[in-house]
């Protein structure tokens, strides 16, 4: 029997947190059902040491930032006067002691045409792409970082864009006609009952300022009649800052935190015991106050809605279809007098909300919103 042709796929993922990337996970068990894939991921000892299971991943360490050796200033001297790629490397703003041997592994990766089809996972890697003249799927995930790389891109090489919305297209690519999938970070969606008697508000993802981890614990001292479970990291800063200012939450259960890792199709039974899902970003931080968060669902937020939890979150661009499907409640500001009538609207009518979580669930499943994508990649 003659064999069949497995087409080989390559993904390169942008960052160390792989493991909490749903988006890439669910395209890679996508994929692979009908190609063989593998994944290039960095990994950070000692900040995200959690590695995604069941998949073929090659992992690699980040540039260790040490006293760089004689012998390797040497090597960079040389580099950034006489190799091409290292020299564009820094004319776009990367210090080769960095990055070089991060795109020497990509390099190494698709030598000889190794791949029969890139995926690249944020600009950086698109970048490593035009640096390598290599065609490639471009999967959009975060905007705001590498954007300084835009101009040292070629177009001409990204086969296909990847992104959650016409908005977040345009900011990258307007005036641009290349193929397109709008695609969320959201779950496959699957019918079941919702949980009876659902307790308390569930904060997912990670405890940062950033998405407005503090004025929840804020709202909890000012209406201790709720506890509040974070369901996600805790970095080490933030640990220290919660336990000394905020223990008397923890005394009294008010705040508990769970960091323990759940794989990606065991997050929505986890999430299905809460009553209320929080997704909050504060523009008070300035990072924040960038078209990334204002335009893009959180991928948390998906997941409380598959788990039929209605959300509370924040009135955004990327959040106005909360109220177009009345699934939940948007507020104007993180206060906790605000934060309490959001709650206590979802509270009135939370038959009605729970309701609507499954339609929504189902109208931005995964598998329904990359099946264009699948077909384009069979063709």
């Amino acid at each position: 029997m003659e064999k069949v042709h497995r087409p080989k796929i390559l993904i390169l993922f942008a960052g160390t947190h792989l493991a909490y990337s749903p988006t890439i996970t669910q395209i890679y068990d996508a994929l692979a059902e009908q190609a063989d894939v593998t994944i290039l991921a960095q990994q950070a000892p000692g900040f995200i040491d959690e590695k995604l299971e069941g998949r073929m991943v090659t992992y690699f360490e980040n540039q260790p930032k040490e006293k760089i050796p004689f012998s390797r200033k040497i090597k960079y001297f040389f580099l950034r006067r006489f190799n091409g790629p290292a020299k564009k490397l820094e004319a776009a703003g990367f210090k080769l002691k960095h990055e070089y041997d991060h795109f020497l592994r990509v390099k190494e990766l698709m030598k000889d045409g190794a791949y029969d089809r890139i995926i690249a996972v944020d600009l950086q890697n698109m970048f490593y792409c035009s640096l390598l003249n290599v065609h490639a799927d471009f999967i959009s995930l975060e905007l705001g970082i590498g954007e300084h790389l835009l101009p040292f891109i070629k177009k001409d090489l990204i086969d296909a864009v990847i992104i959650q919305s016409e908005p977040r297209y345009n900011y990258l690519f307007k005036g641009l006609e290349l193929r397109k999938f709008y695609i969320q970070n959201s779950p496959v969606y699957k019918e079941h009952a919702f949980q009876p008697a659902k307790k308390g508000l569930l904060y997912g993802g990670t405890a940062w300022d950033h998405f407005g981890f503090y004025h929840c614990l804020e709202y909890l001292k000012e209406y201790p009649d709720t506890p509040m479970t974070l369901r996600g990291a805790l970095p080490a800063a933030e640990r220290k800052k919660v336990t000394e200012q905020y223990k008397d939450l923890l005394d009294h259960n008010l705040l508990i935190i769970d960091e323990t890792y759940l794989d990606n199709k065991d997050v929505v039974p986890y999430f299905s015991q809460f009553e209320i899902g929080i997704c909050f970003y504060n523009f008070e931080v300035e990072a924040v106050r960038h078209f990334n968060y204002q335009s893009a669902p959180s991928g948390k937020l998906f997941k409380y809605l598959a788990a039929g939890v209605p959300v509370l979150a924040i009135d955004i661009i990327g959040f106005k279809f909360v109220t177009e499907m009345q699934c939940g409640v948007l507020i104007p500001d993180l206060e906790p007098e605000t934060i309490r009538a959001g709650i206590n609207k979802i509270r009135s009518a939370y038959a009605f909300y729970e309701a609507n979580t499954g339609a929504a669930a189902k109208h931005f499943s995964f598998d329904k919103a990359l099946k264009p994508y699948l077909e384009y990649v069979n063709s």
